[in-house]
C-alpha cells in the first residue's frame, strides 16, 4: 500500500468523522431512535460508516492502477463498495429483509467468481481432517460464509466500537502472519483507518449503519480468506478462521433460528443478541473492550498453539452456548416467580 493512498484514506476517514452529521442530514441517512422502539440511543445519529469503509476501498483500487499492486483487491474493494451502497440504500429507504438478502448473494456470487483464490474448495481442521468441497460445492460454501459474516456483522452493530474493534484486531492478526507484503500493509492500513473511527463511533459521533457493517463484514471475510488459501507465515486452519470469528457468526445463527422457529422475520430488529444478553452484566461503553481483548488474546494464542486450534476452538463454542444456557435459565425462573 503506497503511503499517498494510505495518508489519503485515513484523511478522509477522519473528514467524514468530523463532518460526519453534514453528510448524515446530507443524504438522508439519520437514525432517528423515536422511529424504533428497540433504540437505546436518545438523538439523531448520522450512519456514515459506509462512506467510510467506501473511501477505504476506492484508496485500495487507486493503489493498485497507479502502483500495479494485488489485482485481488479490485475485487474485493469493489464488491465491498457495492454491499456499501446496498447498506446505505437500506439505511434510507428501509428496504425489505428478502431483497436485502438476494442482494447480499448477489454481490457474494460475484465476488467468489472475480477473485477464485477466495474459493474454499479445501478445507483442512487442525484435528487432522481434510475436507475436499471441490470447486462448485466449495463456491457455494464460500459465498455461504461471506454472507453470514456479512449478516452477522451488521447483527452485531448494536453498541459503540463493537464492530469496528473486532474487524481492527482482525486485521492487526492477519498482518502479523501474511507474507504478502501488500497484503499486510493493506491490512496495516485498514486498522490504522479502523482506529479513527473507533474513536469517533465511542464518541457517538456517527454510527456504522447497515451499510458499514455490510462492507466490514464482506472486508473481513475476504482478506481472512485470503489469509486461510493464501502464504501465511503461520498454519492457518479452518478452525482457526471459525474461531476467530466465533462470537458473530455463532451468535447470528442462533438468533435466525431463533426467529424462524417462532415464525418471526429471521432478519427483523430486536434486542435478543448477545450483546444485549451481555450488557446486563457488562457497562454498555465497556463491552467493546470485551469483545475485542476477547478475539486478541484468542487469535494471539491461535498463531502460536498449532494443531491444537481445535481444543481453542471447542473451548470458546463451549464458553459461549453456556452463556446464553445461563441467561435463559434465568430468564424463566424469573418468568416463573411471577
Amino acid at each position: 500500500m503506497n503511503l499517498l493512498f494510505a495518508y489519503l484514506g485515513i484523511v478522509t476517514v477522519l473528514i467524514i468523522a468530523l463532518n460526519a452529521r453534514y453528510f448524515g442530514e446530507l443524504m438522508g441517512i439519520m437514525d432517528d431512535p423515536k422511529r424504533e422502539a428497540h433504540k437505546s440511543h436518545l438523538v439523531s445519529t448520522p450512519l456514515v460508516g459506509a462512506l467510510m469503509v467506501g473511501a477505504l476501498c476506492i484508496c485500495m483500487i487507486l493503489n493498485h492502477f497507479f502502483f500495479e499492486a494485488s489485482t485481488r483487491m479490485i475485487g474485493i474493494g469493489t464488491c465491498t463498495i457495492m454491499i456499501a451502497v446496498l447498506g446505505l440504500i437500506d439505511d434510507r429507504l428501509q428496504l425489505g429483509w428478502k431483497l436485502r438478502l438476494g442482494t447480499i448473494f448477489v454481490i457474494c456470487l460475484t465476488l467468489t467468481y472475480w477473485v477464485p483464490e477466495l474459493r474454499l474448495d479445501k478445507l483442512e481442521w487442525s484435528f487432522g481432517i481434510v475436507t475436499n468441497l471441490g470447486p462448485i460445492w466449495g463456491s457455494a460454501f464460500t459465498i455461504l460464509c461471506l454472507m453470514t459474516l456479512v449478516i452477522s456483522f451488521n447483527m452485531m452493530d448494536g453498541f459503540n466500537g463493537g464492530v469496528i474493534t473486532i474487524s481492527l484486531v482482525l486485521f492487526i492478526l492477519m498482518a502479523l502472519v501474511a507474507t504478502n507484503p501488500h497484503r499486510q500493509a493493506i491490512c496495516l492500513f485498514l486498522a490504522s483507518a479502523l482506529g479513527i473511527m473507533l474513536i469517533y463511533n465511542l464518541k457517538g459521533e456517527f454510527f456504522l449503519g447497515d451499510g458499514g457493517a455490510y462492507a466490514l463484514g464482506l472486508l473481513i471475510g475476504s482478506v481472512a480468506l485470503l489469509t486461510y488459501n493464501i502464504d501465511a507465515n503461520v498454519k492457518i486452519y479452518a478452525d482457526t478462521i471459525f474461531l476467530w470469528l466465533t462470537i458473530p457468526t455463532v451468535d447470528c445463527l442462533r438468533v435466525v433460528l431463533k426467529r424462524m422457529y417462532k415464525g418471526e422475520s429471521p432478519f427483523q430488529s430486536n434486542r435478543d443478541h448477545l450483546h444485549h444478553i451481555l450488557m446486563q452484566h457488562i457497562p454498555k461503553q465497556y463491552l467493546f473492550l470485551f469483545y475485542g481483548l476477547n478475539i486478541a488474546l484468542l487469535g494471539w494464542v491461535s498463531i502460536h498453539i498449532g494443531s491444537k486450534v481445535y481444543l481453542l476452538a471447542s473451548a470458546q463454542l463451549i464458553i459461549l452456548i453456556s452463556v446464553l444456557h445461563f441467561h435463559n435459565r434465568r430468564i424463566l425462573q424469573k418468568h416463573h416467580k411471577r
